[in-house]
């Protein structure tokens, strides 16, 4: 499945440079909402078992600041402009990276896939065009020595730069998480994801055995004028 995707790539030539997939990521960046929202969701793991969700997200002109709880359970993701997120759960305090690979609510998303930190990892490079979902892509590849996932594969939509697939591999080179967004709803101003759905595959089976989770969105409100004291890490 997977050979049959990359086969429909397009490579490009004089496009293949850091340069131009930079630009690209930018004009996402550049679309980040400015103001304040909440959502209510939930969070679909296997064996049918479903977590109610609130999301809160504080914009600010330096950095996004998530908020993910349900019931005892939250979690602040603080995300730069520019740089790498860092990670707060209630009652543990910042967490290291070896915490951040641990399991949200048990489910396949783990607290560093919540962060998205690979759109900010350096020296992302253009590989091409795809289409995904029916959307013209562009294909991007980031790649890491120090992080859990070495490589990632990003299609981002031509049209509205917002990601829509990534894939991550390991060490060995190996598929070993997907990402998809399967479908956006309108919240107020803004277009957000209705449904992130992530894969784990572990190494050496085949697709169907990969094991799922699902983050849904079922509304929210935009301009929603949060506390500024919630999205305090000491208050974690």
């Amino acid at each position: 499945m997977a050979g049959a995707l990359l086969a429909s790539v397009t490579v490009a030539d004089s496009g293949a440079t850091p340069h131009r997939a930079e630009a690209i990521l930018e004009q996402g960046r550049a679309q980040r909402p400015t103001k304040d929202f909440s959502l209510k969701g939930r969070l679909l793991l296997a064996r049918d078992r479903t977590i109610p969700l609130e999301i809160l997200v504080q914009n600010t002109a330096t950095d996004t600041r998530t908020i993910y709880r349900s019931a005892t359970t939250a979690l602040l993701v603080i995300q730069p402009v520019r740089g790498a997120p860092t990670f707060f759960l209630r009652g543990t305090g910042q967490l290291t990276a070896e915490q951040r690979r641990e399991k949200f609510l048990d489910g396949n998303f783990s607290y560093d896939d919540l962060g998205w930190g690979f759109l900010q990892w350096p020296a992302p490079v253009y590989v091409g065009a795809d289409r995904q979902r029916g959307r013209n892509c562009h294909l991007l590849e980031a790649r890491s020595d120090t992080e859990p996932y070495r490589r990632v594969r990003l299609w981002i939509d031509q049209e509205y730069h917002g990601l829509l697939r990534a894939e991550a591999f390991n060490e060995a080179d190996v598929l070993v998480r997907r990402w998809a967004v399967t479908s956006f709803r309108k919240v107020g101003e803004i277009w957000i994801p209705r449904a992130i759905e992530i894969s784990s595959l572990p190494p050496g089976q085949s697709l169907p055995a990969q094991d799922k989770s699902r983050l849904e969105i079922d509304g929210g409100s935009y301009d929603a004028q949060l506390p500024a004291e919630w999205f305090a890490p000491e208050h974690f």
